[in-house]
């Protein structure tokens, strides 16, 4: 008795079984695409932010090595907690630069070289009114959260390294001992004359932590 030849090819249940398997995998191939795909588009916004922290550091002592007294600023260093403001000195005059923290943005202004005290006391006063000035800013870093400044001062330095001050604490100078007036005099008691800093470091807070950066000054006027 002749036996009855198996058709050739494969059942629907197999078929479908086939298409489930094929389903399966190419949903964890997807999966670990977009993975890598994540961890990739992470790993360049790292770098990028990185550079871009590089580069706005290298500019701010750049900007420190190169300031000084301009004998216009209140002071040769100035922060009133969001904004630093400095004079330094450039080929083509005097610049008036500001680093200042705006809706968690670290950026940087600065004026156009002047060499008439006139022109600098102007773009001082601009430079009060950020909504004026704030088109020409160029944004450093992005989702800080807090920016600091502090000064150290020669008589501040000591065998165990520089104490820091922040500078809002400093400005204006040290007044007296409000109990005991130097001659007698009665309070308030006059400014003493605040030491010129010698050593400027800033701190920035960012999601991934505390950055912090020291810088020596060079003596204003030099």
């Amino acid at each position: 008795m002749q036996r009855r030849a198996r058709s050739t090819g494969f059942t629907l249940v197999e078929v479908m079984v086939a298409l489930v398997i094929m389903a399966v995998l190419s949903a964890l191939a997807m999966r670990g695409m977009e993975a890598l795909m994540r961890a990739k588009d992470a790993a360049l916004a790292a770098t990028d932010r990185t550079l871009k922290l590089n580069s706005g550091m290298s500019q701010f002592e750049y900007d420190m090595s190169m300031v000084v007294d301009s004998k216009v600023l209140p002071k040769a260093i100035m922060f009133d907690g969001a904004t630093l403001r400095i004079a330094r000195r450039t080929p083509q005059g005097i610049q008036l630069v500001l680093w200042t923290l705006q809706d968690r943005r670290w950026q940087r202004w600065a004026s156009q070289p002047v060499v008439h005290m006139s022109e600098l006391t102007d773009a001082w006063m601009r430079s009060q009114q950020w909504t004026g000035i704030s088109s020409g800013a160029i944004t450093v870093l992005e989702n800080v959260d807090d920016f600091q400044v502090y000064v150290c001062n020669p008589a501040a330095v000591g065998t165990s390294g520089c104490s820091w001050n922040n500078v809002q604490s400093t400005q204006g100078g040290a007044p007296a001992n409000p109990q005991q007036c130097p001659n007698n005099q009665p309070p308030p008691c006059p400014q003493v004359a605040t030491p010129q800093p010698n050593g400027i470091k800033i701190t920035l807070k960012v999601p991934e932590g505390e950055i912090m950066r020291e810088r020596e000054l060079p003596r204003f006027g030099s």
